[in-house]
């Protein structure tokens, strides 16, 4: 088979059989539908045309073919989803061009290369080793997630990956080195402890470096990330989510905690779900993956302000994408960590605390009536309390969890439902409902919005979905066809005529008015010939309609000729004798 490994894997895959490994699909007409897996819904939105090899959601606009579809799902970067369909459709790789093969390939074996490099630095350096004792880590935790170290010298790294055959560009485009002012290329991390990154398939993406305590001179940073590269994105990691996989399917939720050691920790304490955001904001990416696995969340974040705040954020966010919710409630804490917030602190001080405290972890909610205490006797700390809580209520996504919760806060409030409905009328929250994403993480994919139609689109757009859906060739409307709407028109004789594109877009619009066609009925039947000549009855009328109103309004409007006045009142009548015979049709019909 000629062609690319792209065209050869589509050819292979059919995109309806793949997905249904991740869905079930139902007929529907020419299609199949489903609901869709990147938003909730209760009914299906989520179609896939086998003629034209595509998905499309039409409640959350997302869409495309099989590669977007395994990159969105799986979160992966294009040159992983490419290996994994490849792999699927017994396709070789072997015709990918140079180009793409430097593009992403040479990453993973470079940051491959790299993270063999820093573990073997790391065995031949005691000092750092003692460091990692002293944290309490064991020698075979080191081993698990392949801790290494960078050495301070300036060009170790490079040397070591040049000698490997890597070409400088390349090592540079890695960020694993840096090319200086002067053109001189120097190792990026040196000094540090390295935490190697991972893909949610264990494929090494980047690193995470901790500066080594005896070369901090207060100056620099004490943690520094990989740069954005093809294959590393920090807001799309989650550090440890490779090795926490089983632990969460297995307990039913993962803990979120902030740095590295804390995941590293929890995991050596029998914490086996916990990944970790690697200090950064909890991105939507982020969530997005989680849901691939759970959707349930136990958050613990730095007991200050700012991890409050960041506490307060994440939920927030999480509550956006219809997950369950917990934090660490450490008033359970033993005596000898009380005071203690750092999972991997609590961990190396009280082996098995970790797990008490994720065992009795409390509903987010409950984080929130703590941090905003409804009940305080000073009447503006206590509205200003109240107010806070009714905002939280209101990105809970289940309308039973909001009514539960908003009586919950009327009562532990000492205040009347009443009371707390009209603070939500002052807040203009009448109608409690969770925030949008992009409210919360800023600008990212918008959401495809439900516009709506007037009654002869609405009419217009079954007719084409029908004619469109069933492959029908035949010009069932006639002389009919001029009561379309202009883009309605359009789509008809695309698909009747098979009349050129006259824009960019009426590919497009086919494609989604032939996916369309599955929404409104389950199958194309033979009764869609019935459905077909009452639709052209309807909109006859509605076309009749709307141009006898917009002829009343021309004449009330005052500002008609004589001569124009007159032929709109004889026009006006001319269209109402035509109602009453559509009418009459209709009757007899």
């Amino acid at each position: 088979m000629s062609g690319t490994p792209i065209e050869e894997i589509k050819a292979k895959i059919d995109i309806v059989e793949f997905l249904k490994g991740y869905m079930e699909l139902r007929s529907a007409g020419r299609n199949f539908k489903a609901c869709c897996p990147f938003h909730k819904e209760k009914s299906p939105s989520f179609m896939v045309s086998p003629d034209r090899q595509i998905w499309h959601c039409f409640g959350c606009g997302e869409g495309g073919d099989i590669f977007k579809f395994v990159m969105k799902y799986e979160n992966l970067e294009f040159y992983e989803a490419l290996k994994l369909l490849a792999e699927k459709a017994g396709v070789e790789l072997k015709k990918v061009s140079p180009s793409d093969q430097k593009e992403f390939g040479v990453l993973y074996d470079l940051n491959r290369e790299a993270a063999d490099f820093y573990r073997n630095t790391l065995k031949k350096t005691p000092a750092v080793n003692e460091y990692l004792s002293g944290r309490g880590l064991l020698s075979e935790t080191v081993d698990l997630f392949e801790i290494g170290f960078a050495p301070q010298n300036w060009e170790d790294l490079t040397l070591y990956l040049v000698d490997k055959g890597f070409d400088m560009p390349d090592i540079v485009r890695s960020g694993l080195s840096i090319k200086t002012e002067r053109g001189t290329v120097i190792d990026r991390f040196r000094g540090r402890v390295m935490f190697p990154l991972e893909s949610s398939f264990g494929k090494v993406v980047g690193f995470s470096g901790r500066i080594l305590p005896a070369f901090d001179n207060g100056e620099t940073a004490k943690y520094m990330n990989s740069p954005e590269t093809p294959i590393f994105s920090k807001s799309r990691i989650l550090f440890g989510l490779s090795r926490a996989k089983e632990g969460i399917r297995e307990v039913g939720s993962a803990l979120l905690v902030e740095g590295q050691m804390d995941v590293i920790m929890c995991h050596q304490d029998g914490v086996k779900n916990a990944v970790g955001t690697s200090g950064t904001a909890l991105t939507d990416d982020q969530l997005v993956t989680l849901k691939r696995y759970t959707s349930k969340l136990i958050m613990n974040f730095d007991n200050d302000e700012a991890g409050r705040m960041a506490m307060e954020r994440s939920i927030d966010l999480a509550y956006a994408k219809d997950f369950e919710v917990s934090v660490l409630d450490f008033s359970k804490c033993s005596d000898e960590v009380k005071g203690m917030k750092d999972p991997a602190d609590i961990a190396k001080a009280s082996p098995g605390e970790m797990k008490k405290l994720v065992d009795y972890s409390i509903n987010a909610m409950e984080y929130y009536f703590i941090r905003y205490p409804v009940s305080v006797e000073e009447i503006t700390e206590r509205k200003g309390n109240i107010r806070a809580v009714i905002k939280k209520i209101g990105n809970i996504p289940s309308a039973v969890e909001r009514g539960y919760w908003l009586k919950e806060l009327a009562f532990r409030s000492r205040s009347r439902e009443s009371e707390i409905m009209e603070e939500m009328r002052v807040l203009s929250l009448k109608d409690v409902r969770r925030p949008s994403v992009e409210n919360l993480s800023g600008p990212s994919v918008s959401v495809g919005r439900k516009v709506k139609k007037t009654k002869i689109e609405l009419i217009a757009d079954r007719i084409v979905a029908l004619v469109v859906g069933s492959g029908g060739k035949e010009d069932i409307l006639g002389d009919k066809k001029d009561y379309l709407p202009e883009s309605a028109l359009r789509l008809y004789n695309g698909a009747v005529f098979g009349v050129p594109p006259d824009d960019n877009d009426i590919e497009g619009l086919l494609t989604d008015i032939a996916l369309r066609s599955g929404l409104s009925r389950e199958e194309v039947s033979e009764e869609d010939g019935n459905e077909l000549e009452d639709l052209i009855n309807n909109l006859e009328m509605e076309y009749l309609l709307e141009r006898r109103e917009a002829l009343s309004e021309r004449v009330r409007s005052g500002r008609l000729e004589e001569e124009e006045e007159r032929n709109a009142l004889l026009e006006h009548q001319d269209i109402s004798k035509k109602i009453e015979m559509v009418k009459n049709n209709k009757k007899n019909g």
